[in-house]
């Protein structure tokens, strides 16, 4: 072999070596990029598109996705900030009418009870109190879910006993059952489920179920509880009524009711806050139907 063939054999020895360190700083260079982009779907915004290996074509696209990145970053900054500002606005708006709502309830009570008044008057002033009943449960339920958001709602936890506060709490309904002419089937396990909590976030979860139910069900209304190996269960049923199948997965997203009309009164809120509540609880929240009945168990899990 010549001088002149062993120095083009070392040249396209030496180009091939190159070739290959080139493909592998290259795949290297992929491997990152699609590392930042699972760390981009993550949510993490605080990166920039790392270079390992720079040519004019990968330069190019980095710099592209870094500009990507930025805009993605300022979009979900600016997100936030009108998200915190919805709330901010909910929290003020519910606390400003509070004050006005709790004097017409005042001053409907003494007129009430003057003594005074017609038997027309007296049906007006019950309907005032219904609607301002109404509008400060609406009122409450922007006021917790605000709360709940900007997770300013304050837990005292205490050890308490679940299946107490389901009893008392399902007697507290006892005359909205009644107008609508229904008894629900009450299966209450008869042994304490004890655990630390709020009790009233505990209320408020099994508040807001039933009077969801009475809302959008009527008829075949049950409440149940009992234990399972690892969690404490409770199921609240009702008819089906308008909730189909596609709605399940849609019920505890904040401001949603299948009431389209909005005549129900209802925010759509008070299934978001009972999951907000009994996630921060570590439990779990799910909607089902069966057998024509519309159904919500909870999970809680002991100790």
């Amino acid at each position: 072999m010549s001088l002149g063939t062993g120095i083009i054999i070392a040249i396209l020895g030496l180009l091939c070596l190159l070739l290959v360190c080139c493909l592998i700083f290259m795949r290297r260079q992929i491997i990152r990029l699609r590392q930042f982009v699972e760390t981009l779907q993550e949510g993490d915004t605080s990166i920039m598109v790392p270079v390992d290996f720079q040519t004019p074509e990968i330069g190019k696209l980095v710099d592209e996705m870094n500009l990507l990145v930025d805009k993605y970053r300022k979009s979900i900054a600016e997100l936030k900030h009108k998200d915190e500002t919805i709330k901010e606005t909910i929290t003020n708006l519910a606390h400003d009418v509070r004050t006005p709502l709790t004097s017409i309830e005042g001053y409907a009570k003494i007129l009430k009870n003057s003594g005074n008044l017609s038997k027309g008057d007296l049906e007006a002033v019950d309907t005032i109190l219904e609607r301002s009943d109404t509008l400060k449960r609406l009122l409450n339920q922007l006021f917790d879910f605000a709360r709940l958001e900007s997770d300013s709602f304050e837990y005292h936890e205490v050890p308490l006993d679940l299946n107490a506060i389901l009893r008392k709490t399902a007697v507290s309904f006892y005359s909205n059952f009644e107008a609508k002419g229904e008894e629900p089937e009450i299966q209450i396990a008869d042994e304490e489920f004890r655990c630390m909590a709020d009790p009233d976030a505990v209320t408020r979860v099994f508040s807001n179920i039933i009077f969801n139910a009475l809302v959008h069900g009527k008829t075949n209304y049950s409440i149940a509880s009992w234990q399972e190996p690892e969690a404490y269960a409770f199921c609240f049923r009702n008819d089906a009524g308008d909730i189909a199948p596609e709605d399940l997965d849609r019920l505890f997203d904040r401001f949603f009711t299948t009431d389209k009309s909005r005549s129900k009164k209802t925010t759509g809120l008070g299934l978001a806050i009972a999951k907000k509540i009994v996630t921060h609880m570590g439990g779990e929240i799910k909607a089902e139907l069966k057998d024509g009945l519309f159904g919500i168990v909870i999970r809680i899990p002991k100790g």
